[in-house]
């Protein structure tokens, strides 16, 4: 062995909020070295821990090789989290994955010297084959490594094709009963998609499905341990509108009931229609969230997003209808947008019963169409290599304009735009009052209730929501036994 004992690093990621649930792409890591006899352990800063912490752990621990994964978003401070735990331990190897080092190779070497390897698209194989020690580095595949004076990248590694070979998470070296019960399940991986602002074509452009009956054994296996609340988190969880039935079918047919089945990420509208939304109601879906980004089809053309406004709004009318909580997704400051553009959104916010509404403040990532655009045109207010490591998607600060929405311009529009979500997660929230038995004597006055409302969509409860593990299990308990005693009365 090359390697012998491994400790995984999750970072807190300032422009997201987590540290709710454990980190998924660790999660598939932390089990593939488990399935291959390989020593491990996992600290994850989100749940508090420093570098004080990460430090005891390593001396604790004792690994050979320290791994981290990426993103583009305050990598500088991965980069010094990495740094001083090289100077303090420089006889440990450093490895690094995820989107920032498949994005930017070698670079990732060169700006940061703790590190020692880097990892391009999927880590399972290629962190297993440098662990085991069988394969000269040259020889490994996907890996960038330091050479002499020199970063050499061996070779891509073709992406896996059959998931189905690859070990879903058990979570054995994480602490579970410090996240939220829900669990988060990856069906398929891969984007065929060109939307000019997302990363995750580059990252993995390939789809690739589970099978159904993969699928429902990790549910089943959660199932069984008591946990009744799952998250479908893929971005293309309904391309393939048969496998979304055989899903159903196969949840059904083992018995698994009341479920409370999330798809949080946005799935496609024009790969969705009655009749499967109908059949995912039936065996526990009740949340969904769309992708919109754009407000009209000028838009969606330009982004790229393969749908059309006739689609988003047929979807979301559906999904409202059959009784789901819906959330819609829009970006907003792209390319060539209008004010009048933005109002569309709006319109189509506040023209059904949704749940939520996002507007995320856009942010070039590097690699992106996108990136590239506002680059060419000159139209950054703040260099990358700054904004990547403070920005944030919900922040209100614009860090590139348009000649359509300059910066002062797009900065009036996030205070009206921040107005209008909180005012349909209001309405959202009165209409769920008004179906609670004990909240129903306040919320009948209007006025009684949207103060109720309004305190429970406060941007601190908000937050607490989001950021605190505790308040969160309390309102997922709340809203699960909700949603299965609402399903037993429509039954």
């Amino acid at each position: 062995m090359r390697f012998n004992r491994v400790l995984l690093i999750t970072p807190n990621i300032h422009a997201e909020w987590r540290g709710i649930m454990p980190h998924l792409g660790q999660a598939y890591i932390s089990q593939t070295l488990q399935s291959n006899g390989i020593e491990h352990d996992i600290i994850d800063m989100n749940l508090g821990y420093n570098l004080k912490d990460i430090i005891r752990k390593i001396e604790e621990f004792h690994p050979d090789l320290i791994g981290m994964s990426l993103i583009s978003f305050d990598y500088k401070r991965f980069y010094s989290i990495l740094s001083e735990i090289k100077n303090l331990f420089p006889n440990i190897k450093i490895i690094v994955g995820g989107p920032h080092v498949t994005i930017m190779r070698e670079q990732v070497l060169n700006e940061c010297t703790a590190i020692d390897f880097g990892v391009v698209y999927e880590g399972e194989t290629t962190l297993t084959e440098l662990c085991q020690g069988d394969l000269a580095l040259e020889k490994t595949k996907g890996l960038i490594f330091r050479k002499s004076d020199t970063i050499v990248y061996s070779a891509d590694r073709e992406f896996a094709q059959d998931l189905d070979k690859i070990p879903w998470p058990r979570y054995e070296k994480f602490e579970l009963h410090r996240y939220v019960k829900e669990k988060v399940i990856y069906t398929s991986r891969g984007c065929p998609h060109q939307c000019i602002f997302c990363p995750n074509r580059i990252v993995s452009p390939q789809y690739r499905p589970r099978s159904p009956k993969h699928v429902v054994d990790e549910m089943e296996y959660w199932y069984n341990k008591g946990d009744r609340e799952f998250n479908f988190d893929d971005d293309n969880f309904n391309l393939i509108e048969e496998r979304v039935f055989e899903i159903c079918d196969e949840i059904e047919r083992r018995g698994l009931k009341d479920l409370f089945i999330r798809c949080s990420n946005g799935i496609r509208a024009d790969r969705v229609n009655r009749e499967m939304l109908v059949r995912m109601r039936d065996v526990g879906f009740q949340y969904i969230a769309f992708g919109a980004d754009a407000g009209n089809n000028r838009m969606l053309e330009i982004v790229k997003k393969g749908e059309t406004i006739e689609d988003i709004e047929q979807a979301v009318k559906d999904a409202c209808e059959l009784g789901y909580d819906v959330k819609i997704l829009f970006v907003v400051g792209t390319p060539y947008e209008t004010r009048e553009d933005v109002e569309d959104k709006v319109k189509l916010a506040k023209k059904y019963p949704i749940q939520e509404v996002h507007f995320y403040n856009t942010i070039p990532t590097p690699g992106t169409e996108l990136f590239d655009w506002v680059r060419e045109n000159n139209l950054f207010l703040v260099p990358p290599e700054e904004y990547l490591n403070y920005a944030s998607f919900w922040a209100n600060e614009p860090v590139f304009e348009t000649p359509e929405l300059p910066k002062a311009e797009r900065l009036k529009l996030y205070k009206y735009l921040s107005k209008v979500r909180k005012n349909v997660h209001r309405e959202a929230m009165l209409r769920i009052l008004r179906k609670n038995r004990v909240a129903r004597v306040f919320a009948r006055n209007r006025a009684v209730g949207l103060l109720l409302a309004s305190f429970l969509v406060n941007r601190t409860v908000e937050n607490f929501f989001y950021k605190n593990v505790f308040i969160r299990k309390v309102i997922n308990k709340l809203r699960y036994g909700w949603s299965v005693k609402k399903e037993t009365v429509s039954v």
